[in-house]
């Protein structure tokens, strides 16, 4: 069965069903509240509406708080025939709940998921990945020996190596998940729930595999590097985290930020000279914002809360994925039919696995600064 849901999903505004773009542009009233203006967000060629540097950064600002409030919704783009497809999906699903339409159905949306958090995740991202065939050791090779070097385990809890050889050999664990869907809302079902059940997965799958590497992060920060306390986030306070990486010879590939360190940002005319924006709004929704002297600055402020892994005042500094870290993957993520009827309880759905190793090799290539 041909998947209806594959179409990576696009912002639309809530009210108005427009794409993000064509949508009505977010802004700030004096009084600190949102409001919206008559113009569009975007431009024809998908640029945020804004005549210079410092609007185009209070616009992202008005834009995260628009998302938050539920103004803008992810959809699948071409609505109406998605629409159609996903009830078509649903419906079979609904007339074959022992069958081979059911099993489709808990496909799709694990195929979604999957996709997504390769699209999103911060340890996707941040880390490199090596597949792995059967039957093959889970190995990635390092480039500085003698290093301490930090795994997820089987739980999945933190453990600290110590390396001298050139490979390192991470644990494996389980993400696991599960779909649950009660029998009345299975006959009440309208091609929402394709969404709705979508969303369900993304927050234990995707949520959980962040959850893993902001742990292993948060072990390995201060193995080499300083540990940052600020009450501004600040140009100095920037260049210290960033040299604290490049120091050992590492380029600092990527600062991930907790939003609300963003409007210090805006309002020191210094980061204003150095940022380097995305005007694309498709780009700056998925959490990339632009760069800082060449570091790329993300975010989860885009995310729903119930997918954000961040604390408020949380900044890392991270070198590239070879130096830092990587994923090994035994196994895809897999969707496999549950029925708990014989339990006594009306409920049937779906149980998602994926097996992954996941490591800090290098931690001199992170450093993790905190806004008290």
């Amino acid at each position: 069965m041909s998947n209806p849901y594959k179409a990576k999903k696009v912002w639309v505004h809530a009210r108005t069903q427009n794409e993000m773009g064509d949508g009505p542009m977010p802004y700030f009233t004096r009084s600190n509240n949102l409001a919206f203006a008559d113009s569009r967000l975007s431009d024809n060629g998908g640029d945020i509406n804004a005549g210079s540097k410092k609007e185009l950064m209070t616009a992202i600002s008005a834009l995260q708080r628009a998302v938050g409030g539920g103004h803008y919704e992810k959809k699948a783009p071409n609505q109406a025939e998605v629409s159609r497809r996903r009830q078509e999906l649903v419906t079979a699903a609904v007339n074959d709940k022992d069958g081979e339409a059911w099993k489709a159905f808990g496909e799709v949306i694990g195929d979604e998921v999957f996709e997504t958090m390769g699209r999103e995740a911060f340890a996707a991202k941040t880390l490199i990945h090596k597949p792995l065939s059967k039957g093959e050791v889970g190995r990635i090779r390092i480039r500085k020996k003698d290093v301490i070097t930090y795994f997820a385990t089987r739980n999945p809890e933190v453990v600290a190596s110590q390396v001298r050889q050139f490979y390192v050999y991470p644990p494996e664990y389980y993400l696991v998940g599960r779909v649950l869907i009660e029998d009345a809302e299975i006959e009440q079902a309208s091609g929402d729930l394709l969404d709705d059940k979508f969303q369900d997965g993304l927050e234990q799958m995707q949520r959980q595999q962040d959850l893993v590497w902001k742990r292993l992060v948060d072990a390995s920060n201060t193995v080499y590097n300083d540990s940052f306390l600020f009450n501004t986030f600040t140009p100095t306070v920037y260049a210290s985290m960033q040299n604290q990486v490049m120091r050992w010879g590492i380029p600092v590939h990527m600062a991930i930020i907790a939003f609300d360190i963003w409007p210090d940002i805006i309002a020191d005319t210094e980061f204003s000279t150095w940022f380097d924006p995305v005007s694309k709004h498709e780009i700056v929704s998925n959490g990339y914002l632009g760069n800082i002297l060449g570091t790329q600055i993300h975010t989860d402020g885009f995310r729903y809360d119930t997918l954000k892994v961040l604390n408020p005042g949380e900044v890392y500094f991270l070198g590239a994925p070879p130096n830092l870290g990587a994923i090994t993957r035994r196994k895809d993520l897999a969707t496999s039919p549950i029925n708990l009827h014989l339990l006594g309880r009306p409920e049937r759905g779906f149980f998602f696995e994926q097996i992954e190793g996941m490591t800090i090799v290098n931690p001199r290539a992170l450093v993790k600064g905190t806004k008290f």
